[in-house]
């Protein structure tokens, strides 16, 4: 952490410039002089009018064409050092390129950044390492405008069958792509893939022109958190080196997240989520998940504190949720009729009821409690559906043999 690289400045614009599109922020004087702040600092002008159009800001001419003529000159130089530059030394020619791709990037112009570095990409002359910069990039574009799912996706697969066709393979290309893949994973809400892809990239991160080592501390632990199993989580985010140094030095509120739900404190629990749903909710990846993400973490809660159990109060659980037990009732009830909660509300004992292999570990051996849950309800659809197949298939007797 020591030697944490830098994050380009204006990869933090997109997020401020989602953030004015949600209807809380939309408002927002502060937050919107910040977005123009960051685009005058870089002569954004592709930028600014694409942001105009998107947030209906009024058009500003004369600061356009300032910023336009200040990009203009400043492409001239990089075509002039090109020009000027020899052939045959190619990491120099490579240089040039790739400054002119940096700089399209960090004014916001998509459209030309995209072609030059497709156009490398493609060209079968350039080295395998500067291709594979090339498709980076093209991820880092679709990122950054506006979290583009199709075009993220299509640079992870183009990047996957650079690097595994490296003869002898490269380390650095492979630890980029587990986090570029990661930041995919959680964009098509596979939390599970980026858990592990995370904890494997975190002791090593150094793709910090993607996003800053905080976002992906921030990342790792929210997709462990709803993907793996509480024997896991420990071992995965406070014994992991990195991991473990960060969350205790600097990120105390993830920490606090995680170790409340650890310890069973559930209303301190409650309190971190609701903290987390409002950081998702003006995040441009994770927004499209949040309510989904929420919901299944205070599943995740109530399966651990009926674990213990075979029935609980209602008042109990209310008090250690710190809220009331009309709300907790409702919450249980919902996930009970989903078969998402193997228990039952007896209303007028005010009290849950859960099903005896939620808490008898005799039935399934030494797994851990969530295997048994989750495999108790596999068995309990299967038998349901089979009940449900074989009242059709008499029916269906009755009327071939009439």
């Amino acid at each position: 952490m020591e030697n944490e690289g830098n994050t380009p400045a204006y990869m933090q614009l997109a997020n401020w410039r989602f953030a004015l599109r949600l209807a809380e922020h939309r408002h927002n004087v502060e937050l919107k002089e910040k977005l123009l702040a960051g685009i005058k600092q870089g002569n954004m002008a592709p930028y600014y009018k694409e942001v105009c159009t998107d947030l209906g800001w009024e058009f500003d001419q004369k600061l356009y064409d300032k910023m336009a003529a200040l990009n203009v000159e400043q492409l001239a130089k990089l075509e002039a050092e090109h020009e000027n530059s020899v052939v045959e030394e190619e990491d120099q020619v490579s240089g040039v390129w790739q400054a002119k791709l940096d700089y399209l990037c960090s004014i916001g112009d998509r459209e030309a950044a995209t072609n030059l570095a497709n156009s490398k990409l493609e060209d079968k002359t350039v080295p395998k390492s500067h291709r594979i910069d090339a498709v980076f990039t093209l991820f880092r574009i679709a990122f950054f405008h506006g979290c583009d799912i199709k075009a993220m996706g299509s640079a992870i697969e183009k990047a996957t069958e650079l690097i595994e066709g490296i003869s002898g393979g490269d380390w650095s290309a492979r630890n980029k792509l587990k986090a570029y893949e990661g930041v995919w994973s959680l964009a098509i809400r596979d939390f599970s893939r980026a858990a592990h892809l995370f904890v494997d990239v975190v002791p090593t991160f150094e793709s910090y022109e993607l996003a800053d080592f905080g976002t992906i501390i921030r990342y790792t632990v929210l997709a462990c958190m709803i993907a793996l199993p509480r024997y896991e989580l420990r071992k995965k985010l406070m014994n992991h080196g990195v991991m473990a140094q960060a969350l205790h030095s600097q990120y105390q509120d993830l920490r606090e997240y995680f170790v409340s739900l650890y310890e069973g404190r559930y209303a301190d629990f409650l309190l971190c989520l609701a903290r987390v749903e409002t950081e998702m909710k003006q995040d441009p990846l994770l927004h499209p998940h949040y309510r989904h993400y929420v919901q299944e973490m205070r599943l995740r809660a109530y399966k651990q504190i009926l674990q213990a159990y075979r029935s609980l109060s209602l008042d109990y659980m209310a008090e250690s949720f710190g809220v009331t037990s009309e709300f907790i009732e409702r919450e249980v009830a919902r996930f009970a009729a989903a078969g998402r909660l193997l228990c039952k509300i007896d209303s007028v004992a005010g009290t849950v009821v859960t099903s005896s292999h939620l808490s008898d570990e005799t039935l399934w051996g030494k797994e851990a409690p969530e295997a048994s849950l989750d495999r108790g309800l596999l068995y309990q659809t299967t038998v349901k559906r089979g009940d449900i197949l074989l009242n059709r298939l008499k029916k269906l007797a009755r009327v071939m043999d009439f």
